[in-house]
């Protein structure tokens, strides 16, 4: 008589009675998980799996809460799943989906087969991105090809949107800008722009998001690509928000371990962008190159860069361009041997790029650099190696350079006065500071840290009233942060009364016409023509003012919006919306 089945059975009652298959799971090096196959819910995990972190073992857990649905659906065909779960990489095999229930097989993904993951993805894409997506991870990123056209879009930056990545890839970046799920574009700015570009965007889910886009150029210097990293900056924006609004200078800063001085005191969204960008760049060794008008912080930024970068202990070496004499400037910037010339220091001198070694040089004014030290200036740039002046032993060089610029270093090339080569070399990371007239929100802000700072330096108990705090706000600020930084200190130190009036305010700006023209009572456009017509006292940036007004008012009054306003002259949307701001226009 055949037992077969009995035996079976039997042995099967003795597995389930005993548990017998605990050994079994628990001495295999791979995690394991039980789920319930349709809701994916956790049912039994042996030891590897518990190890991993990844999940409690009276959890009860859903994997639906941890996988998107792309990934679901690739365990579903049997494909290797590499997914981000808690802190850990995880890679993910999946037993038959026929039964009511499903084996899950997991495995810690090394830090190679991570790498060499992601470079698969990347083959199609070319060779050249493999660098990006090993340094910022595949979720992140999104890439674009040169007619708009989305090639890859990472599994987070979907989920962030509410869409998955499937629904974006093959799409045009202008529709699903239009679409809003998410807006603006960066990767739209760059390639409208041929340029790095930040920018926050805005999610259809309601996120923020800071979003970093850099053109990728073919041997003719096209765009073929554009890499966007994005990262969600929404709890930091909306603490920075609640700092605007309770009036404190108190920074969000929200990394570990930093021992730096935060001196970038701002609520603006475009300059917390700024910051965003600083923070990506600071780690690498590319150099900056930092525009913008006069007073509005560059120095600030600069060692704001070296103080959260990997060079904060090394020395940082600033040199004013403009304040040096030509005679002079060769042997401070390179330093000489003794002999060199007459009158040269026994000894000879260390020059202020070598002093600069192994930490930041920092060069204001960049543009004031004689034409024959911008020639040996790009030498050391482009070999990283200096001789000294009458040297001839050549000195190895690690440092990072940051430049500085209140003038248009480009139209300074069209007209011979500054080498295009050396503009190439400086101008790798473009960081441009708004003037505070674009930061309005900001105004409120930097004046309560500039009173609190002086009227501790002075021993002094000032305040601004609230219809002050109006009048300041309504200045252009010509000169900027200095100019503001300035009136608040004359302030602190000339006030009789402990409450300073709007009155007060008024008598210490500057009796300009420029103060009427960012006033929300600043005359009409018809006005100001008028009496440019009559020949009374204007000046012509009055005029233009003026004229730049009268063209906004008239394309939003005709277009409808500032989108089709900003087409329709030839401008970004974002400039149309500054100007607007600046002139206290209503839409």
């Amino acid at each position: 008589m055949n037992k077969g089945p009995v035996i079976n059975a039997t042995c099967d009652s003795l597995i389930e009675e005993h548990k017998l298959y605990n050994s079994l799971l628990d001495s295999c090096d791979r995690g394991v998980l039980l789920c319930e196959r349709d809701s994916l819910q956790i049912l039994k995990m042996n030891r590897a799996a518990e190890k991993m972190s990844l999940f409690s073992k009276q959890s009860g857990g859903s994997l639906k809460k941890l996988l998107d649905a792309d990934s679901i659906e690739s365990l579903k065909e049997h494909n290797e799943v590499v997914a981000e779960i808690g802190m850990s990489i995880v890679g993910i095999h999946s037993s038959s989906w026929e039964e009511p229930y499903v084996w899950l097989f997991l495995s810690d993904v090394s830090d190679e087969s991570r790498a060499e993951e992601i470079s698969k993805k990347t083959l199609e894409l070319g060779k050249g991105l493999i660098d990006v997506f090993k340094k910022y991870g595949d979720e992140t990123l999104m890439v674009v090809n040169g007619k708009g056209i989305i090639e890859f879009v990472g599994s987070k930056i979907a989920k962030t949107c509410g869409i998955t990545s499937k629904e974006l890839i093959g799409r045009n970046i202008h529709d699903v800008e239009a679409d809003g799920i998410f807006y603006p574009s960066v990767s739209v700015k760059v390639l409208e722009s041929g340029k790095y570009e930040t920018v926050i965007q805005t999610t259809k889910t309601g996120k923020e998001l800071v979003s970093v886009g850099a053109p990728v150029r073919n041997k003719k210097g096209k765009i073929e690509r554009v890499v966007s990293v994005t990262r969600d900056y929404s709890t930091q924006i909306e603490i920075s928000k609640i700092i605007a609004e309770i009036g404190d200078n108190v920074q969000a800063n929200t990394d570990e371990n930093e021992d730096y001085v935060d001196n970038i005191v701002t609520c603006n969204k475009t300059m917390f962008a700024l910051k965003t960008t600083l923070k990506m760049i600071a780690p690498t060794t590319a150099t900056v190159l930092i525009t913008g008008e006069s007073g509005t912080g560059k120095e600030v930024i600069a060692r704001y860069i070296h103080a959260i970068s990997d060079r904060k202990h090394q020395p940082f070496i600033k040199v004013n361009c403009g304040a040096i004499s030509p005679s002079i400037i060769e042997s401070e910037l390179f330093g000489y041997e003794e002999g060199s010339f007459t009158g040269a220091s026994k000894g000879g001198k260390t020059g202020l790029i070598e002093a600069a070694n192994h930490g930041t040089l920092f060069l204001d004014e960049i543009s004031e650099l004689p034409l024959e030290q911008q020639v040996k200036l790009l030498h050391v740039l482009q070999e990283r190696i200096l001789t000294k002046v009458g040297g001839t032993r050549p000195i190895d060089l690690d440092i990072r350079i940051i430049a500085a610029t209140n003038k248009p270093l480009d139209r300074l090339v069209d007209e011979g006065l500054f080498r295009e080569d050396l503009f190439y070399r400086l101008n790798v990371i473009p960081v441009d500071i708004p003037p505070l007239r674009d930061r309005i929100d900001d105004i409120p802000l930097l004046g309560k840290h500039f009173l609190r700072r002086f009227c501790e330096q002075y021993n002094k108990n000032i305040q601004f009233s609230p219809n002050a705090v109006g009048e300041v706000e309504r200045y252009s600020w010509p000169g900027n942060i200095r100019e503001l930084e300035n009136f608040v200190e004359r302030v602190v130190l000339t006030a009789t009364s402990p409450i300073v009036s709007a009155e007060n305010v008024r008598n210490y700006l500057p009796k300009k016409r420029e103060a009427a023209i960012a006033a929300k009572e600043a005359p009409s456009e018809t006005e100001d023509l008028l009496e440019m017509a009559e020949g009374k006292s204007y000046t012509l940036d009055d005029a233009m003012e003026a004229l730049e007004r009268k063209l906004i008012l008239e394309a939003i009054e005709k277009y409808g919006t500032t989108t089709k306003a900003a087409k329709a002259l030839g401008v970004n949307q974002s400039t149309i919306s500054r100007k607007i701001a600046k002139y206290h226009l209503k839409q």
